[in-house]
This record gives structure tokens, sequence and C-alpha cells, in this order.
């Protein structure tokens, strides 16, 4: 068959340190595919353990069922499901990096999990992989690949904007708590004043009034000496009204009564020696508002955040899930370009061990370079839809079960 003669070169130089990158974060497997064998498989894990070089697992790619279409729709698709793939780890990975950044707030990180069967057991990233089954009831695999893929990526689409739009009501909500706990906990010039002061500290009278100043430390002796004299002379200060409310680590609060006649003569004056009366009238309504304010937004926030934690949770497992079945049908469509129809072949999930990966390369290499074709060695890149930036002589695809390492 023509399809046939689509066979990919031998990978470029560097290929080697690429995979080493990917392997040292620890988070990425092989999916590779070859021509099915009688032997293959044992031959396979038998070259691998030699040297231990990996962990292998048969990847359950149901080829049989697949609608196979004509060389132009696979080619075609090919080309779209590299886009389609680097979208879906995008997606499943974003929600990955949120839901560890909320755990990591709540203080318990969790590793993910995926639901399997039809009950729904939860079992790790990992284990999900290394078992992968196709889900029929929510991809039906009778269904052309085209329609599959683009039912995929509408699913994708759809939790990567909601996980905008939930990401932007968490942070309104964290940023309106963050807002109130800035004004509790500034310095004094300008945090709110009312978890400061009670009625008591107040003389409000037809010509009465108590003011709140914010003196700094290294002049409290200048304040207590010359407060009284700060509205000018004869003194409308009354006498020893001075009284510490608050202190933090530069500044002290303290209060002065003083005639309302006054008042912004002594603002003035006070202003002049760096002596700041802050603008505020005391009032238990406002005092009751700013608490029911306080309250509304943390449990506000509170509420926002377990549920964005919950929709994290659940819609990770089902973005890396549509991320998987995305890679199976591009490892079945680039397979049947490789290798032509009807579609048989291998494919196989590797976990290289640490440090083993160029050694896994080589095996691998040997092993199947006899399916590399001369006269694609060196081709033109634009005759091979859905290739990836490295060649070998079988399907490569990579899997992530964490986001790498940036």
């Amino acid at each position: 068959a023509s399809h046939s003669a689509r066979q990919a070169p031998s990978h470029t130089p560097g290929a080697e340190a690429c995979c080493v990158m990917d392997a040292a974060e620890g988070t990425s497997f092989w999916l590779i595919s070859t021509p099915s064998t009688r032997d293959d498989w044992n031959q396979l894990n038998m070259a691998t353990m030699k040297d231990d070089l990996s962990e292998n697992s048969k990847f359950a790619v149901p080829s049989k069922e697949f609608k196979v279409g004509t060389l132009d729709t696979l080619m075609a698709l090919s080309d779209d499901l590299i886009k389609s793939d680097v979208f879906g780890e995008a997606t499943a990975f974003k929600i990955y990096r949120q839901l560890m950044e909320l755990q990591k707030d709540a203080g318990a990180i969790e590793e993910p999990t995926i639901p399997v069967g039809d009950n729904g057991r939860p079992v790790s990233v990992e284990h999900y992989l290394t078992r992968f089954a196709w889900d029929e009831a929510k991809y039906p695999v009778k269904s052309p690949l085209r329609e599959l893929t683009e039912q995929l990526n509408a699913a994708l689409t759809r939790m990567d904007d909601e996980l905008k739009a939930k990401a932007t009501e968490y942070n309104n909500a964290r940023s309106a708590k963050q807002a109130i706990e800035r004004k509790e906990t500034g310095n004094l010039m300008v945090r709110s004043l009312n978890e400061l002061v009670k009625k008591e500290d107040f003389i409000e009278s037809e010509h009465l009034t108590t003011l709140l100043v914010v003196v700094p430390k290294f002049a409290l002796k200048d304040w207590a000496a010359n407060y009284a004299t700060l509205g000018g002379s004869p003194s409308f200060v009354v006498p020893g009204s001075s009284r510490t409310v608050f202190e933090d680590a530069d500044s002290v609060l303290v209060t002065v009564t003083l005639f309302r006649s006054i008042v912004e003569d002594f603002k003035h004056a006070a202003r002049e020696k760096r002596f700041t009366v802050r603008d505020y009238s005391f009032s238990e309504e406002g005092m009751a508002a700013d608490k029911d304010g306080k309250a509304k937004a943390i449990a506000e926030h509170d509420k926002s955040k377990a549920m964005f934690l919950r929709w994290c949770k659940t819609n990770f497992a089902e973005a890396y899930s549509a991320m998987v079945h995305l890679k199976a049908v591009r490892l079945f469509v680039e397979s049947v370009l490789r290798y032509g129809v009807p579609p048989t072949f291998e494919a196989v999930l590797l976990k290289p061990k640490p440090r083993k990966e160029m050694a896994l390369r080589r095996t691998l290499d040997q092993r199947y370079g006899h399916l590399a074709s001369n006269d694609m060695i060196g081709g033109d890149d634009a005759e091979m839809p859905g290739q990836q930036a490295e060649f070998y002589p079988y399907v490569y695809l990579t899997v992530n079960t964490a986001p790498p390492a940036i």
C-alpha cells in the first residue's frame, strides 16, 4: 500500500538530550507503536529488561473498531491532531497547576486521581495511564475519527473556558478578602481603626470633639510636651486628654480632645510637626457594617475556593482522560499512515528508568531501525503530516502524568 512508504527517518542529533531533560522531570512516558509481530511484546520486554531500561505496559488502542477512512482524511486529521494534542496537554495541566495551588494554600496537597470503572473507583494518574481503557460510553469508537477528535476538542475547550471563568470568580473573591486583610494589618497611617477603638475613647458634644492622631514613636516626647498648644494660644485643647489607644512597631495611636472651633488649626499645626490626624468618626453602625462586610468577604472567599477546588479535582480527571484519548487517536492515525492498512500494530507505553533514557533510545533504534526508509532520511518535512520535531523508526509520542518542570 502507498501508506507504508510513509516511514520516519532516523532521529536528529540532540534528540537524546531532549529525552533526558523530559525524564529528569520525572513525569514523561514514551508512547510508541510498531508493526505487530507474533512475539514483539515479549522481545521488547526482554530487550529493555536486560539493562533495566524501562517499565513497559501495553496501551489499549481500539484499532480494530476505529473507522480508518481515506488516506487524504487521515493525513489532514494527522496535522490537526498535533494542535489538538498540544491543546489537550495545556488544558489538563493548567487545571493541574491550579489544583496544586489551591491545595497548597489549604496546606494539604494530595495527588489528583481519576475515576475508573462503573463504580468510579479513584486511581492515580499513572495507574490510569498504564492501564488505559477506551471510554466507549463517552466516546463511541464507531464514530468517524474526525468526529471523535472534534468531540474531544469540544470537551477540552469547554473546560478551558470554564477554568478561565472560575479562576476570575475565585480571584475576585480572594482580592476582596485580601483588601480587607490589608486594611486590618497595615500601619497606623492607613489601616482601619474600627477594631482598635471603642466608644469610651471619644467625647463628642456641642463644643468638644475627640481626634485620633498617629505619632511616630521617636516623637512621643515632643507630642507629650506640645500637643496641648498645637491649636494656638490660649489653648483650647483639654489638658490631659491624650491617651494611648494602640501602637505598632513604628507609631502610636493617641486620642486628644479639643474644642471644635480649633480643629482645623490643630490639624495644620500637627502636620507641621509630622503628627497625622486620622480622618475618623466613631460609628457603631459603621463598625457593625465593617464586621458584616468582613464576615461576608471571608465566607464568599471560602465558598468560592471550596467550589473551585472541587471543580479542579473533577475536571482535571476529565481533561486528562480526554487528553489521553486524543493521544490514542493520534497514535492510531500516525500508525496507519506509517505502517499501512489494515491497522495491525503494537502500542506500548514505556516509562524510562532514571538516567537510562539514552540507553533505552539506542535499544529501540537497534530493535526497530529496519523500519526506517532510506528515502525518507533527511527528506522533506512537509511530506510527513503529524510528525514531531524528532524522528524515529517507530511512531513516538510523549505522555506526561504531571506538568513538565519549567
